[in-house]
């Protein structure tokens, strides 16, 4: 189940979803999981991070084009499991969001790359995905 936050924001929106797991699985296993893609970008509250629009300032002093943010910014320290439910919030950028699966799609359709994992790789590493994070 998610909620969507509705305010009035330009920047980006905002998800939070509760989830049901279908088995038993601690906070470290979660955030592994997480921190397994390389479209998550993992932040926090204590970093100053407590927004939409403090996310995308950094992406403004990390010199990305446009302030884009390609990644979903998940707070890493609102992530919290009680039982067998899972918390989590997480942001969207509203320009970005959609750059990097449109170039790995386009890449699937055209074929220069039939391996998604090394396509995947390569359009982060062409927009600098992961790298103000990692």
């Amino acid at each position: 189940m998610t909620m969507a936050v509705k305010v009035p924001e330009t920047l980006a929106h905002l998800h939070y979803w509760n989830v049901e797991l279908s088995r038993a699985a601690d906070r470290e296993e979660v955030l592994a999981a997480f921190h397994s893609s390389t479209r998550i970008a993992m932040v926090r509250l204590d970093e100053g991070l407590t927004g939409i629009n403090s996310v995308k300032e950094l992406m403004a002093d990390l010199k990305r084009p446009n302030d884009n943010l390609y990644e979903v910014a998940l707070w890493e320290d609102l992530v919290t499991i009680q039982n067998n439910e899972l918390f989590y919030a997480y942001m969207v950028d509203n320009q970005a969001i959609v750059i990097p699966e449109t170039i790995d799609a386009i890449r699937a359709l055209t074929g220069p790359l039939t391996d998604s994992q090394k396509s995947i790789a390569k359009t982060n590493v062409t927009l600098g995905i992961g790298s103000a994070f990692y």
